[in-house]
């Protein structure tokens, strides 16, 4: 057996997506529109990949199935092997909202 290299923070299993996404984010704060792809999604987080640097702690909004879900910059980090490119890990603000159901809904999930 391998030793893991780290622990997973999140409570549940990551999905892959096709790249797209089931609606509009933006920031809360500014309301511009965040252009990104998502990456992986899982029910309380998703990971995205962006031109424009996010300030950890921000709040972005993703509107959706007619419901905005709000969530918070949790991490972020280049891109490997893109560059200008960044990584960041979203999180759900409200525990309800089911972040996976909504792009299996909508037909995001790979």
């Amino acid at each position: 057996m391998g030793l893991a290299l780290f622990k997973e923070k999140r409570l549940s299993q990551r999905r892959k997506l096709t790249g797209l996404l089931p609606g509009r984010m933006i920031l809360a704060e500014t309301k511009a529109d965040i252009v990104c792809r998502p990456v992986d999604v899982s029910q309380h987080g998703m990971g995205i990949v962006v031109a424009k640097e996010l300030t950890l702690g921000a709040e972005v909004v993703l509107l959706a199935r007619g419901k905005p879900v709000r969530m918070t910059v949790a991490w972020g980090q280049p891109d490997f092997g893109k560059q200008d490119m960044f990584r960041y890990g979203l999180v759900t603000v409200e525990h309800d909202d089911d972040l996976e159901d909504i792009f299996v809904q909508a037909g995001c999930l790979r």
